[in-house]
């Protein structure tokens, strides 16, 4: 035993080596049957070194054969393709499952994990099938991983015979995609009778039309037959396979040969990190079956624990702020969607939205007068209308819809501002816009050479003869018909000009995202700022060179020379790392246990002892 608990699980993210590994034996008594429970018990020991590593480059998708010599064993490991299931033979032993060390590093968002599953050579029963699912527990939130199925070839060979059997009924019914006469008529005698009497004649010597014909000559006892037996499928599959062979949810990684007979299955998974990702456990459960019949099951309460280190913990996520220049005028705006009936002006606020669009002003002209730092000069309101209609009749009537606002709002806000009117008589511009930029609009050079048109109701005579018109006219007519209200302020100072101390935001923003692992957008918005929190989203994506080049312009202190020993522990020159890491656990000795949460500070820290 080493000195002290050395754990790790494995699911999804990346694999840290570790000097000890948990092991977890889970023992099925050769007398239990039917849903008793096996035991189970949780030791830890050091890592097996008896183990041939040659095959630990195995591929998922590739069938993976594993053999023994011993003839009395008669192992003859293989993953199916279909199912993904190992097939052997053996005895019924113990199960170990051995997780390589407790601290595991969170990389590109990514957390992975990975353990041995050992099936003895005594578990290897030809008759037998063990079946393993590992339950991954973050937080309160518990998540089944793919599970392992152990196939005996005798139990397989089992399973099959059920398949088989099966398949043979199914073979037997009839598809609907077969000539229908030809499977279910007589067709010969059909064709017979056809020609002698229904041929040239409209109703046939015997006064039999065709339909009645080929009725009278189908083999209805056959199509009965055949319907039951489809009816009957589920019923048959239950029968025959009373032990499906199961082809979701089960996974190959790698298998490893063991020199004392048994099988070693090495199973590795990624886990996208999350912000909260701190720790992780795993416990299993599973069960042993024999030709569909359960023997044992285990359910091992006990939990592997991983505890989940990334870069990010490194980040400084105090507030940044900048200086921002401030002009003495303001000028903010919005607009409203305010009805009016067709032809009309007059205000109606029981028509579509318009209570809520007029409140929703009405409370920013209130803000104003209540603004320690903006006081309002004025507020230009304008209305615009559709093309719809004559342009004589919208000049007038956007006029006087503007003016209808003005007269609301004068008596309906509190703080008196001044108010001017606008008004647009029909907003092609607008409109324009929308045409470019809606993908509804089929025919858009038809339409936009209708712009050319100097004489707006001509350009809409023209319009009207688009093909895309009605579509216009009901979806982005409606869009036109809006009031824009233009707020003219100016801050409470003398000066003309002035500077204030603001948070910045897109630091902030780099700042979460990197927290989220989001570290595409970090690097993006924290890339201006070239300090330490840029160098960690560099290294969370894998861009070392980039992360040492901002890391050799900040001040050298116990964090900046960690990084950089780590950068230059992942290019492969260990002397640089080794010195930048000297200086750093000297200036902080907490640092020597944080590398060993970073795989790469492995090596190094080997070379400290």
């Amino acid at each position: 035993m080493k000195n002290k608990v050395s754990v790790v699980i494995r699911f999804v993210g990346t694999v840290a080596l570790g000097l000890l590994t948990v092991c977890v034996l889970m023992e099925c008594r050769s007398g239990l049957r039917g849903d008793n429970q096996s035991r189970l018990r949780v030791t830890i020991a050091d890592a097996p070194g008896n183990v041939d590593m040659s095959l630990t480059e195995g591929n998922r998708d590739r069938l993976t054969t594993v053999s023994a010599e011993d003839e009395e064993l008669v192992l003859n490991a293989e993953v199916t393709e279909s199912g993904g299931e190992i097939m052997a033979q053996g005895k019924l032993s113990p199960l170990t499952v051995t997780a390589l060390h407790r601290n595991i590093a969170e990389r590109g968002g990514k957390v992975r994990l990975s353990f041995d599953m050992r099936v003895s050579r005594e578990l290897l029963a030809k008759d037998r099938q063990l079946r393993v699912v590992p339950k991954l527990m973050m937080d309160e939130d518990t998540m089944l991983l793919d599970r392992i199925f152990v196939t005996g070839a005798a139990y397989r060979a089992e399973q099959l015979k059920g398949y088989e059997r099966y398949n043979k009924y199914f073979a037997s019914i009839i598809p609907d995609s077969v000539d229908f006469l030809k499977a279910f008529g007589y067709l010969g005698l059909l064709k017979y009778f056809t020609q002698r009497n229904i041929e040239d004649r409209p109703r046939g010597e015997f006064g039999v039309t065709e339909p009645e014909a080929i009725d009278y000559y189908i083999k209805h006892y056959l199509v009965r037959l055949n319907r039951r037996r489809k009816d009957r499928l589920e019923e048959v599959f239950r029968k025959c396979v009373k032990d499906p062979i199961d082809r979701l949810g089960i996974r190959l990684d790698t298998v490893l040969r063991d020199p004392s007979g048994g099988l070693t299955y090495r199973y590795v998974q990624d886990l996208p990190a999350t912000r909260d990702m701190r720790r992780l456990r795993m416990c299993f459960a599973g069960s042993v079956h024999s030709y569909g019949n359960t023997l044992y099951r285990f359910n091992a309460p006990d939990t592997l624990t991983w505890y989940v280190s990334s870069l990010t913990q490194m980040a400084d996520t105090s507030a940044v702020y900048r200086k921002q220049t401030l002009a003495r005028d303001v000028e903010a705006s919005t607009l409203a969607f305010i009805e009016f009936e067709k032809g009309s002006w007059t205000i109606d606020t029981t028509l579509g939205n318009n209570a809520d669009e007029l409140e929703r002003i009405r409370r920013e002209f209130d803000s104003l007068a209540v603004s320690k730092r903006l006081t309002a000069d004025s507020v230009i309101i304008c209305a615009s209308c559709s093309p719809d209609g004559s342009y004589m009749v919208n000049q007038n009537l956007s006029h006087k819809r503007a003016e209808s606002i003005m007269e609301y709002f004068s008596s309906a806000i509190k703080n008196k501002v001044r108010m001017h009117t606008e008004h647009i008589p029909e907003n092609w511009d607008l409109l324009k816009e929308h045409i470019i930029q809606d993908s509804n609009v089929r025919n858009k050079d038809q339409v936009l050479d209708v712009f050319s048109e100097r004489d707006p109701d001509k350009r809409e005579e023209l319009l009207s003869k688009c093909s895309d018109f009605k579509y216009i006219r009901e979806k982005l007519y409606p869009l036109l018909r809006r009031i824009d209200f233009t707020f003219r302020l100016h801050r409470r100072i003398y000066d003309t000009i002035s500077t204030e101390v603001v948070p910045d935001e897109a630091y902030k923003e780099g700042i979460r995202s990197l927290m989220d692992r989001d570290f595409k957008k970090a690097v993006g918005l924290l890339r201006p700022y070239a300090d330490i929190n840029t160098a960690i989203a560099y290294l969370c994506m894998d861009y070392n060179a980039s992360a040492l080049s901002v890391l050799g312009e900040l001040e050298r202190n116990s964090r900046t020379n960690y990084l950089t020993a780590l950068v230059y522990s992942r290019l492969g020159d260990e002397r640089k790392a080794m010195e930048y890491f000297r200086s750093a656990i000297a200036e902080d000795p907490r640092l020597r246990f944080r590398a060993s949460l970073d795989p790469e500070m492995e090596r190094l820290l080997e070379q400290l002892k």
